[in-house]
C-alpha cells in the first residue's frame, strides 16, 4: 500500500478565506458596519485571501528547487552527461611500406579531431581520438601449416615453394596460418596481403566464389571470421590460391590479439578450407605459395565525442570561502590524472602555477588541503567553504586561495549528449593536416551519448540509492548501484548462484550489464550491444567500493539470443500497406529488444505500456504473444501467419547497419536460424533481440481463399521443419497482393 498523500491546499477562497474573514469583523472592529462587496475593507480582504490561497496551492505543490534541496541534503547529485564513443578508420595515402622502407611510419596524434561535415541547420559534431595512433609496417614472421605447424616456410618460400594444404588429396579443416611479429600490432589493420602462387595447379574450386574462411586471433583460444573486401580496388584476386598474383584485403578488428598456438605466440591470421555451398567446389590439388608481401592500407582507434580545451584562464581569486568558477565549455568529461585544476602560488619567493587535488566532497578536507570539487553536468569548480559548527565556531574546509590570484585548468574534454549517437559514414572530415592520412570514416555508429540526468530520472533514484545504504548485499542493491556507476549503463541485472544456464558459481555475482545503444537498436544495428571492456572496468571498479569482502563480482554482456519473425499480415482496406509493414516493423523491434526504444508519441506507448524497460532477464518467448502484440497494431486487420526463427547473437561479431555500399563490413560466422516450436525458452541471463523480420502485407482476396501450404504450416505459419530430418525447409509466404 502506497503512502497517503497529505492535501495542504485544502482552504477555499470564498468559504475558508474570506468569509472566515468577514466573520471574525465583529470581533475585532465592532466599529466597522458596512459589509458591502464596494467597501474597500472587503476589498483587501478578498486581495489577501487570494495572496494566501497562492502561497499554500505552492506549499502543496513543492516546486522542484525543493526536491534539488532534498536530495542535495541526501547527497544524491545529477549525473553527468556521457559521451558518444565510435572507431575511426584512417586511410593512408598509399599502401605501407613504401618500396620497402620500413622507417617511414604515419603517425595520428591523440586528441585528433575529426567532424561531421557542415549541413546547413545542423551543428558540426566532433570526435577526438582516444590515444596516440601509430601505423607500423605489418611484420610477417610465420608460414605455417596445421599438417606440420613445427615447420616455418616464410624463410624459404622464395626458393622453395609451401603447399599450404596436405600434399595429397586435400581434406576439409585443413589451415594454414600467417603469423605477425608481437612487437608490431596489427590490431585494427586494413591488411592488404600480396600473395603469388602456382597457378591453375589448386583444382576443383570456383575461383570467384572458393570455399576458404580467413579467420583471425582473438586471444584465449576464440578465433573471428574475416569478409574479405570487396571495395572497388580491394577485392579478393587471389583466385583462391590459384591464380599467379593476387590480393586479398582484410579488414583486422581492434579486438584482435596475439595468440599462443602450439607454443609460438603471434598476431594470427589462419585461413581454412571449408565449404559452405556445393558450387564452390573442392580442392583437388593443395594450392602452392610461392611469396607472400604484406602492406597497410589504414588503421582504426576510438574516438570520443569530444574537443579538448587546453589552459583555460578562469577568474581571479577573490580571497574569500566557496568561490565558485566556471567553465566555458560544459558539460564535460570526467578529468582524467592530467586535467586538474591549478592556482597561482608564491613557493620560494617565485610565482608559481600549483595543482590541486579534486574531491568528491569536503568532508575530510582541512585548511591547509589543496582540494576542490567540480560538477562536470554544468562546468562548475568550488573551492571549500567555511561552515558554522554546533558550538559557534566556524571550521573551514579545504585551502583558501590568496586574494588577486589566478586560476586555470589545465585542459579538459568537453562533449557529450544524445547528439553525438551519429550513423555510420558520417565522420569524415579531418580538421588538421596530417601526413600520409588521406581519409577517415566512422565504420561503426557512435553510441553511449546521453544527456545529463534529468530531475525526474533523479527523484526514481534517490529512494534506490538510500535503500542499499552505501554497501551492496542484495541483488537489487547491485543493479541499483550498477546503474549509477556510468551514465553509459542503460540496464543491469544481478544474477546469484543457482541451478539455472548461465547461473554464476558459488560466491560469485554476475553483473549482466547492457549499454545505451537505443539508436542502433531501433535501427536493427546490434554492434552496439558489446559490453566494452573500459564500461566493464568502471563498473567493476565502482561496485568493488560497495561489495561484501567475501564477494566476488564478474561483469559482462548477456546471453542475447536473436529472433527473426516471419508474419503475414492482413491490413485494413483503407490503410496504406507500406506504412502497415513499417509499423509491424517498429512493434516487433520494440518487443523483442534488451532495452526500451519506444519514442515519445509513439502508438506502441499504448501497445507496451509507460513501464516497459525492454525484453525481461531470462524470460521465455511464447509464439502467441506475437499474435497478441500485432493485432494491436494500427492498420492490421488480423495476423494470417507467424514464424520463428532463432540463433545465438555475439554483438562483435555481428554486421553493422549502413547504407553506404564503401563502409568495409566485417562479419563473422553468424550461425544457423533454428526453428522455434511454440515456445523459445530463454537462459537465466538471456535477453532477446530482433534479427531482420520478415513482413509480409497479404492482399485481402488472396487471404480469403488460403492454398494448402499455407494451412498446413508449423504453427499456422508459411514455413515448417521436415518432417524426416528435422531441419528447416522454407515455403514462400503468398505473395499476392503487396509484399514488403
Amino acid at each position: 500500500m502506497t503512502l497517503p498523500t497529505p492535501n495542504l491546499d485544502d482552504l477555499r477562497f470564498q468559504q475558508d478565506l474570506v468569509d472566515e474573514a468577514r466573520r471574525r469583523i465583529v470581533q475585532y472592529c465592532p466599529e466597522w458596519t458596512d459589509y458591502n462587496l464596494s467597501d474597500p475593507g472587503i476589498t483587501l480582504i478578498e486581495l489577501f485571501a487570494w495572496m494566501t490561497e497562492l502561497m499554500v496551492y505552492r506549499l502543496n505543490r513543492v516546486p522542484e528547487k525543493n526536491y534539488v534541496k532534498f536530495m542535495e541534503l541526501l547527497g544524491v547529485n545529477l549525473q553527468a552527461a556521457s559521451s558518444a564513443h565510435t572507431e575511426l578508420t584512417f586511410r593512408l595515402s598509399v599502401p605501407f611500406p613504401i618500396d620497402g622502407d620500413r622507417d617511414i611510419v604515419p603517425v595520428v596524434p591523440e586528441n585528433t579531431e575529426v567532424a561531421t561535415r557542415p549541413v546547413e541547420n545542423e551543428e558540426e559534431i566532433i570526435f577526438s581520438t582516444d590515444e596516440r595512433l601509430v601505423i607500423y609496417p605489418p611484420n610477417l614472421t610465420q608460414l605455417r601449416r596445421g599438417v606440420d605447424f613445427a615447420r616455418n616456410y616464410l624463410p624459404r618460400l622464395n626458393v622453395q615453394e609451401c603447399r599450404v594444404f596436405r600434399d595429397e588429396q586435400p581434406e576439409e579443416g585443413d589451415t594454414f596460418y600467417l603469423g605477425f611479429d608481437e612487437s608490431s600490432p596489427i590490431s585494427g589493420y586494413i591488411l592488404r596481403l600480396v600473395i603469388d602462387a602456382r597457378e591453375a595447379l589448386a583444382t576443383g574450386i570456383k575461383r570467384t566464389d572458393p570455399p576458404l574462411v580467413w579467420e583471425c586471433s582473438m586471444g584465449n583460444g576464440q578465433w573471428m571470421e574475416l569478409t574479405p573486401s570487396t571495395r572497388p580496388g580491394e577485392e579478393d584476386t587471389t583466385g583462391g590460391l590459384n591464380n599467379p598474383s593476387g590480393q586479398i584485403v582484410l579488414v583486422l578488428p581492434l579486438s584482435m590479439r596475439a595468440e599462443d598456438v602450439q607454443g609460438i605466440s603471434a598476431y594470427w591470421l589462419r585461413c581454412r578450407f571449408q565449404q559452405k555451398r556445393p558450387t564452390q567446389g573442392r580442392y583437388n590439388q593443395s594450392p602452392r605459395l610461392i611469396g607472400v608481401q604484406t602492406y597497410v592500407l589504414g588503421a582504426t582507434t576510438t574516438a570520443t565525442h569530444a574537443v579538448l580545451i587546453e589552459n583555460e584562464e578562469l577568474d581571479v581569486c577573490t580571497g574569500d570561502p566557496g568561490q565558485q568558477f566556471q567553465l566555458t565549455n560544459f558539460p564535460i568529461l570526467d578529468p582524467t590524472e592530467e586535467e586538474i585544476l591549478e592556482v597561482e602560488e608564491r613557493v620560494k619567493g617565485e610565482v608559481l602555477f600549483v595543482p590541486w587535488q579534486r574531491v568528491k566532497d569536503f568532508s575530510r578536507s582541512t585548511r591547509y588541503d589543496r582540494h576542490y570539487i567540480i560538477n562536470t553536468s554544468m562546468g562548475q569548480i568550488q573551492l571549500g567553504p567555511n561552515i558554522r559548527q554546533r558550538d559557534g565556531t566556524t571550521q573551514q574546509y579545504g585551502r583558501v586561495p590568496e586574494a588577486g590570484r589566478r586560476v586555470r585548468f589545465t585542459q579538459y574534454r568537453a562533449g557529450g549528449g544524445t547528439q553525438g549517437n551519429v550513423p555510420v559514414g558520417r565522420l569524415n572530415s579531418l580538421r588538421s593536416t596530417i601526413p600520409y592520412i588521406d581519409s577517415v570514416t566512422n565504420m561503426r555508429r557512435a553510441e553511449g551519448g546521453r544527456d545529463f540526468e534529468s530531475l525526474d530520472e533523479a527523484k526514481i533514484r534517490a529512494p534506490q540509492e538510500l535503500r542499499s545504504t552505501g554497501s551492496a548485499v542484495t541483488a537489487l542493491d547491485y543493479e541499483d548501484l550498477a546503474r549509477n556507476a556510468n551514465r553509459k549503463v542503460a540496464r543491469a541485472k544481478a544474477l546469484v548462484p543457482g541451478r539455472g544456464e548461465g547461473s554464476p558459481a558459488p560466491g560469485m555475482i554476475a553483473i549482466l550489464v547492457v549499454p545505451t545503444a537505443f539508436n542502433s537498436l531501433r535501427i536493427g544495428d546490434l554492434t552496439n550491444l558489446e559490453l566494452a571492456d573500459a564500461l566493464a572496468r568502471d563498473v567493476e571498479n565502482y561496485l568493488d567500493q560497495y561489495r561484501l569482502l567475501t564477494t566476488t563480482l564478474l561483469v559482462r554482456e548477456p546471453a542475447y539470443e536473436g529472433v527473426r519473425v516471419h508474419v503475414n499480415v492482413v491490413a485494413e482496406p483503407l490503410s496504406s500497406p507500406e506504412a502497415v509493414r513499417s509499423r509491424v516493423i517498429s512493434a516487433l523491434r520494440a518487443f523483442l529488444c534488451p532495452l526500451n526504444i519506444v519514442e515519445e508519441g509513439s502508438f506502441l506507448k499504448g501497445i507496451l505500456g509507460e513501464n516497459w524497460d525492454g525484453w525481461p532477464f531470462g524470460r521465455d518467448l511464447y509464439v502467441s504473444e506475437i499474435h497478441s502484440l500485432l493485432q494491436q497494431v494500427p492498420g492490421v486487420r488480423y495476423i494470417q501467419d507467424v514464424w520463428l526463427e532463432h540463433r545465438r547473437v555475439m554483438p562483435v561479431r555481428e554486421q553493422p547497419v549502413t547504407d553506404d555500399e564503401s563502409v568495409l563490413k566485417p562479419q563473422g560466422d553468424l550461425g544457423p536460424l533454428l526453428p522455434v516450436d511454440r515456445i523459445l525458452s530463454s537462459r537465466t541471463d538471456g535477453l532477446f533481440c530482433s534479427l531482420d523480420h520478415q513482413v509480409h502485407i497479404v492482399d485481402p482476396m488472396a487471404a480469403a481463399n488460403p492454398g494448402p501450404s499455407l494451412a498446413n504450416g508449423r504453427n499456422g505459419g508459411a514455413t515448417g521443419p521436415n518432417a524426416s530430418t528435422g531441419s528447416p525447409v522454407a515455403r514462400p509466404f503468398s505473395n499476392a497482393g503487396y509484399t514488403g
